[in-house]
């Protein structure tokens, strides 16, 4: 046991820069963001969908700027708890670094679920429990074999989707035009900024880049470079999306809800009435490849940081890791409900998600100031509009509260408890 985990300890300087982008693309997976999470989008902002994108991508900006600020200094296993640290002390360091961790934690289950339980029985007459129960098990035996995720591939695969989702669009644009309609607001502004929040969380992916800051040949400069290019190649690619999906369904709030009631993988019915069943069949394909390397990418961090937050001991941290992962999939097999628990784990994980965010945008200015002793306008600035523009998101997903936001409201009181309990309980000893 004490061999393993010596095998699977971090080594530094130990992947080059190419790798440091695959991990942050394959992470947001292009064709998974666009066939899982921006249909969660799609639901709440509905044709307003792309304007939402827009905004959503820019709110989120304001925090890739501000982690990219931030990576660039603390090259560690711990990412975002090391960051709110930094800036915020210990207390908020645990606070941030759990709610992180609850976020990623789920989304394993999340992006898993949806994988299992809606993209491969919509192509395939196939059990989803066995695929369900199989993704948890098959991924936690390759963390621990030591084996690294191949990035290489996923780097081609993700770049493969990009063009793959272009094309798509283009398609369907020349066939039905280009309209200013998808400007329009019209959803009420609760809903629109759920959307945008959304969105937003379609690109949050690239943030697993920050818990390889110590494995990285160049350390912060790669990881924060390679963080920022993955950022802008995954939103334009989303927004564009997000615009051709609206535009396939004749620009209507009636026409995105007919298609939602019809599918919830709504690109590979268009890929299938635009392109045909060969084109969408590798969209299929591509999507199941980008849903797995976006879950493999999201473990490998989160190991990282259980490795930091809990024991220096990457057997135990994978193991805590599995247990959670195996037991929400096991769940999900179970009952049979697909569709509810990938709702309910993404509404956890994008609530959890934000509010380590705000946390992390709160303290950038004394952040700043500890590391250059200088805070500028345009820090104070960045950090206020980042927190508040994000604090609202997440309260506008909260309230009115429904059946799916008590799961969120519930996880950021968990999180916020259990990182102060750890606090006070390491304070202690």
């Amino acid at each position: 046991m004490v061999n393993l985990s010596k095998k699977l300890e971090p080594r530094e300087e130990s992947v080059r820069s190419s790798l440091i982008y695959a991990q942050s693309l394959s992470s947001i997976a292009p064709l998974g963001s666009v066939s899982a999470y921006l249909t969660y989008a799609l639901q709440s902002s509905l044709a307003s969908t792309f304007l939402a994108g827009i905004m959503g991508a820019l709110i989120y900006f304001l925090w890739v700027l501000i982690g990219y600020n931030y990576s660039k200094v603390i090259a560690t296993t711990g990412g975002t708890y090391d960051f709110a640290r930094s800036g915020g002390g210990e207390l908020l360091g645990r606070i941030a670094g759990w709610l992180y961790w609850l976020s990623y934690g789920v989304y394993l289950s999340s992006a898993s679920t949806y994988l299992a339980g809606i993209v491969i029985p919509s192509e395939f007459d196939v059990s989803p429990a066995i695929f369900e129960i199989a993704i948890p098990l098959l991924l936690t035996l390759l963390l621990l074999t030591g084996i690294r995720p191949p990035l290489i591939y996923a780097l081609i695969t993700s770049s493969i989707e990009v063009a793959l989702i272009f094309i798509l669009g283009i398609k369907v644009l020349l066939l039905t035009g280009v309209s200013t309609l998808p400007l329009s607001l019209t959803v009420p502004p609760a809903d629109f900024f759920s959307g945008a929040l959304a969105v937003g969380f379609t690109l949050a992916g690239g943030g697993a880049s920050f818990f390889l800051g110590y494995e990285a040949k160049g350390k912060g400069k790669t990881v924060g470079k390679s963080y920022i290019i993955a950022y802008w190649v995954a939103a334009v690619t989303v927004v564009f999306a997000s615009y051709f999906e609206i535009a396939a369904v004749g620009y209507s709030n009636v026409g995105v809800s007919n298609l939602l009631q019809v599918t919830q993988y709504p690109g590979f019915y268009i890929a299938q009435e635009f392109m045909g069943s060969k084109f969408a069949l590798i969209f299929f394909i591509l999507t199941i490849n980008s849903l797995i390397g976006s879950v493999t990418a999201a473990y490998v961090a989160l190991s990282r940081l259980t490795y930091t937050l809990v024991k220096r001991d990457m057997v135990v941290s994978i193991a805590i890791l599995a247990f959670m992962f195996t037991l929400i999939n096991t769940y999900a097999a179970v009952s049979q409900s697909y569709v509810s628990v990938y709702t309910n784990t993404t509404e956890v994980s994008l609530i959890t998600l934000y509010s380590s965010h705000v946390i992390i945008s709160s303290v950038y200015p004394f952040f700043k100031r500890k590391v250059v002793n200088k805070v500028t306008v345009t820090d104070l600035l960045l950090s206020i509009f980042s927190t508040l523009l994000m604090g609202y998101g997440i309260f506008s997903n909260l309230i009115p509260l429904t059946s799916t936001s008590l799961y969120g409201l519930i996880s950021l009181i968990i999180g916020v408890v259990i990182g102060s309990i750890h606090w006070w309980f390491k304070r202690s000893t």
